[in-house]
């Protein structure tokens, strides 16, 4: 009796276990994308060997993530990429011919490349992926040496420093001679009129400093030149001869006095 009853117990404890699973346990499914079999470094163009196809959460999927081979092949890529990342269309473009830099900043912003020193270049700090501001100053006509200086862009993303749109060591600063910057078009007019009417400097921002003021601040200073010193006279001995005699004329400052030799 007490075998049959402790069969039964089992039964019963399978029957319960099983009812609670049945119903609420969903099996995962899963679709077929494309992912880089390797590290793709930016402005790299994808190879048949540089993704496979892999097994990804089916609810994950995204439109914009590639299900092909072929439609990944050949394109390159704007950002570096990762082993195992899945890809999409904003990670790996067509190059559709051109210059591949062009590829790495949205359609309605404008690389615009400024003229920099050790100065303006903020010592060599600057760095793609960096932000700045542009600072603009121009003379005031008239003889009065009035500087005025303003903000004219802010919070503009650097694409390039010289011609290394990748930046190596991100600690040692570099001196550049060109900073290549990423704004727009009306952006880019107010840096080239600030060009050519005086001249720019950048200001490096922090990365998570990304407050922008209403309106951009104009200052305006007076460079006032030194006078100049007054003559102080220094004092001086002059020897008059009149016929046979002589005297001796002794000036200080401004008074003189003459005493007969």
């Amino acid at each position: 009796m007490a075998l049959a009853l402790a069969v039964v117990a089992v039964l019963i404890a399978q029957r319960w276990v099983e009812s609670l699973g049945s119903d609420d346990t969903q099996q995962v499914q899963y679709s077929k994308v494309i992912v880089a079999s390797l590290d793709i470094p930016q402005w790299k163009q994808v190879g048949e060997t540089d993704v496979t196809e892999k097994d990804w959460p089916k609810d994950t999927v995204t439109k914009d993530m590639f299900t092909e081979k072929s439609q990944v092949v050949g394109k390159v890529a704007i950002n570096n990429v990762f082993t195992d990342e899945p890809l999409n269309s904003r990670r790996v473009v067509d190059a559709k011919g051109g210059n591949i830099f062009s590829l790495g900043f949205p359609e309605n912003k404008r690389a615009f490349t400024v003229r920099v020193n050790d100065v303006s270049g903020v010592g060599g700090f600057l760095l793609p992926d960096n932000h700045v501001d542009v600072l603009a100053a121009q003379k005031l006509p008239g003889a009065s040496q009035e500087v005025r200086t303003e903000t004219i862009v802010q919070d503009v993303k650097v694409l390039a420093v010289d011609q290394e749109s990748a930046a190596g060591d991100k600690n040692k600063p570099i001196v550049v001679r060109s900073v290549t910057l990423e704004m727009t078009p009306q952006q880019a007019e107010a840096v080239f009129k600030g060009q050519e009417q005086g001249s720019i400097q950048l200001a490096l921002r922090n990365p998570t400093d990304k407050a922008v003021l209403d309106q951009a601040e104009t200052i305006a200073y007076v460079a006032t030149p030194p006078l100049p010193r007054a003559h102080k006279p220094q004092g001086k001995t002059f020897t008059v001869i009149r016929g046979m005699t002589q005297s001796k004329i002794e000036c200080k400052g401004y008074v003189c006095s003459e005493q007969h030799l």
